[in-house]
């Protein structure tokens, strides 16, 4: 464990791109949107119509989905990250409470199975790895016997230097078993 807190500065860390412009601009339409909603939605309440019901009906059956799903995406931008060291051991990193990184499974290069890509606009990638047999940091530290499924997403460019490293670590350990 006291390793763990020795280690350098990771290699490479995959995060979202764009997280500041997504920032100001996210949490700027979010707040503005709740508000212009309320206020629409208080000046129906004051007619007592049908037809006013009907539109209110209408705003909080898609209205208040939309802006839970975009508050959890605002939260998974901020929060997601995977970070490789040096030694191969990879750190994925999930949202927590307050927005801050929490360290949810640690596991080494070699314990990936598979790796999807999904392209997404703004030249980013939605990465989908997974995992054989992570460690999983919740409450304690627990060794999951299970294949797991990690997202991400990741600029285009260092998603394509991740998928190099990934590239020399799978010749390196055919080289070792070849000996």
């Amino acid at each position: 464990m006291g390793v763990d807190h020795l280690q350098d500065e990771p290699k490479l860390i995959l995060t979202y791109p764009h997280k500041s412009t997504f920032n100001r601009i996210g949490f700027s339409s979010m707040v503005s949107l709740s508000f212009i909603v309320l206020w629409i939605l208080n000046h129906l309440m004051s007619y007592n119509t049908d037809f006013s019901d009907k539109i209110i009906m209408a705003i909080v059956l898609v209205g208040a989905p939309l802006l839970v799903w975009f508050m959890g995406y605002y939260l998974f931008i901020n929060g997601v990250k995977l970070e490789i060291y040096e030694n191969n051991i990879v750190k994925y990193y999930t949202y927590g409470s307050r927005g801050r990184s929490v360290l949810h499974f640690k596991f080494k290069l070699e314990d990936i199975e598979q790796i999807k890509f999904k392209k997404r606009p703004f030249n980013c990638l939605k990465l989908t790895i997974k995992v054989r047999n992570p460690v999983f940091y919740g409450f304690h530290e627990k060794k999951l016997n299970k294949l797991m499924s990690v997202n991400l997403i990741a600029d285009r460019k260092e998603s394509e230097f991740f998928m190099q490293q990934m590239e020399q670590f799978q010749r390196q350990q055919r080289r070792m078993i070849e000996r």
